[in-house]
């Protein structure tokens, strides 16, 4: 399948068409409701794709909520 870009894939012209998108995440929202929100850059333009992942996905627990990686500690706020 070849990639579309986000400022393409932005456009409207695959509405209902399974796309193939590379970039980054800027953003996870995740829900209780079980499901993420992703919200994906590739540098085409300045806006972002919203991703709606859905729990139900064989890779979601791996792929979508991953571990925070090791040796990260939470900052701590000054009082």
């Amino acid at each position: 399948m070849k990639r579309t870009y986000i400022a393409e894939a932005l456009r409207g012209e695959n509405i209902d068409k399974e796309i193939l998108v590379k970039g980054w995440v800027r953003t996870r929202r995740d829900s209780k409701g079980g499901f993420s929100f992703i919200e994906l850059n590739d540098g085409s333009c300045f806006r972002n794709l919203q991703i709606i992942a859905d729990a139900d996905l064989e890779n979601y627990q791996q792929e979508v909520i991953k571990p925070k990686r090791p040796g990260r500690k939470p900052k701590k706020h000054k009082k």
